[in-house]
């Protein structure tokens, strides 16, 4: 498409992306059933969650939820006392993520911890003084704090009185999930944290497994020997819950160990979304999965999601306009250099030069679009959106004007930012199942070009005939890096060099050799 702008000036491309504005529409909850809900809790007569970063209440039986906290922060992780008159959790009032209690009729949190938190650790890292909940006589409430001297990361477990007073540490030195027996003198738990990863049907050396402590007598049995993940243990009664991703589809369940016979069975079967963040009470086990609450009950055997409908202001829903220069994730030229391609905040936009207007080129807010990149004729920009539910490949005309269209349909997987052609025909991408492939722009029609041994392949370009492509591909044998060749015409591959060292990074002169 035809680009009046001047050519580019880097100063000016920095000033006009203060400008970029973006309106985010997010639809609120409505319907029977809410989705989103997080880290529920449960008591005889209520279940307590996390939505939108507060806490909410509902009727075990499910119903509309009753906001309890409406802080600035977040709120996270209730637990009912055991009388159910009262809720603790991590509350964030003043920055820093500290133990609160309040009331399970509303009131002014009252703080009980005061050590500053870790709050620079990755998410991944876990959260500072996570509340997992009260010992059986309701006087103390049990959390996770980091404060083991060999790592922020790792955290162990504390007590402090409900009541207000000092925290004290349980003698286990290090711990993740846990949960203390009905007389509080045992303790369930993973001495290794790895909830907050989203690592699936991982096998490797930070797999977790259920542990059981006994504070009297000071000695640890193991009692999950599972190589995959078992974690997030609840003690009620005789039996341990806990979750696993053990079985034929490698989701995560909700597994039962008795702790008199030593033997675990599997309790739930969801076959779809992993059994997250369950917690326990008179009214069974609660937990979410795929963003909706469940209650397991242990005399029957079932689990059955809890209708909860969420009714208020939810202003954080309400459409704004944000300025956007700070989520920048990609920016590179038009084959002009008259205009600027710019990926932020999930949309694609194009900025001139120097005058002229900043154009929004997917505008889609709930839906994101990443990886955009110029044709080389200039007429189009290629990027990667989620408008299916999954990741598929887009085109748009780069002035904005007509429809993007669709061009591959097989999105069972991530693919990285495609790469196109300079015939601007074709898009060559690799994907998460190792291969590196090429796509008609004009058909869709999808060839393989070769599959990684053991990487990703994600270091490819195009000669400039657009006949070949390099790329980089691990060597079977020294498993070192080799440069490889592909030929479009013969749809055969070459392998460049030994892979006796590590080679990096082809690139084809400007005449091709």
């Amino acid at each position: 498409m035809p680009e009046k702008e001047p050519s580019l000036r880097p100063a000016a491309i920095l000033t006009l992306l203060v400008t970029l504005v973006l309106s985010t529409l997010t639809a609120a909850q409505s319907g029977n059933s809410a989705r989103l809900l997080r880290y529920p809790a449960v008591s005889k007569e209520a279940i307590a969650f996390v939505y939108a970063g507060d806490i909410w209440i509902v009727d075990i039986g499910g119903g509309t939820a009753r906001q309890l906290t409406s802080g600035e922060g977040q709120e996270l992780f209730p637990r009912f006392s055991p009388d159910g008159q009262s809720v603790a959790f991590t509350g964030q009032y003043d920055g820093r993520r500290q133990v609160y209690v309040m009331p399970v009729s509303g009131g002014t949190p009252r703080q009980l911890t005061f050590y500053n938190d870790v709050f620079s650790i990755p998410l991944r890292g876990g959260i500072d003084n996570q509340v997992l909940g009260w010992t059986p006589d309701g006087r103390n409430v049990l959390f996770n704090a980091h404060r083991t001297p060999w790592s922020d990361r790792n955290s162990r477990p504390y007590l402090v009185p409900a009541a207000g007073g000092t925290e004290q540490p349980l003698p286990i030195r290090e711990g993740a999930g846990g949960w203390l027996s009905p007389d509080g003198t045992r303790y369930a738990y993973t001495p290794v944290m790895r909830e907050f990863r989203t690592w699936k049907r991982y096998k490797g050396g930070r797999a977790q497994d259920v542990w059981i402590y006994d504070l009297k007598a000071n000695t640890a049995e193991q009692i999950t020997t599972y190589e995959g993940t078992d974690n997030q243990p609840v003690w009620l009664g005789d039996t341990v819950f806990f979750t696993s991703d053990r079985g034929a589809n490698q989701r995560l369940n909700l597994w039962a160990y008795d702790v008199r016979t030593r033997q675990a069975r599997q309790a739930t079967t969801h076959d779809r979304y992993d059994v997250l963040w369950p917690s326990g009470g008179p009214g069974g086990v609660v937990y979410e999965n795929g963003g909706r609450i469940y209650r397991f009950d242990p005399a029957s055997g079932r689990s059955s999601e809890v209708p909860i409908r969420i009714a208020g202001d939810l202003r954080r829903t309400v459409p704004y306009v944000k300025a956007v220069k700070s989520e920048i994730q990609s920016m590179n030229l038009s084959p002009t250099a008259r205009r600027a391609l710019v990926e932020a905040h999930g949309d694609v936009f194009t900025a001139p030069a120097h005058e002229g207007e900043i154009r929004n080129l997917t505008s889609t807010p709930g839906i994101r679009e990443t990886g955009p990149s110029w044709s080389p004729d200039g007429q189009w920009v290629a990027y990667l959106s989620d408008r299916t539910g999954e990741y598929e490949i887009y085109v748009k005309p780069s002035d904005g004007s007509g429809e993007e269209r669709r061009i591959t349909r097989d999105g069972d997987t991530w693919r990285f930012a495609p790469v196109w052609s300079p015939d601007s025909r074709r898009l060559l991408f690799g994907d998460k199942r190792q291969r590196l492939r090429i796509t008609d722009v004009a058909t869709g029609k999808t060839v393989d070009v070769d599959k990684g041994s053991y990487t990703d392949l994600t270091s490819y370009t195009w000669s400039p005939d657009s006949r070949w492509v390099a790329y980089v591909k691990e060597a079977p044998a020294t498993r070192l890096t080799a440069i490889w060749v592909y030929s479009v015409d013969e749809g055969r591959t070459h392998q460049l060099t030994s892979g006796n060292a590590a080679d990096l990074e082809p690139v084809f002169d400007p005449k091709g050799r």
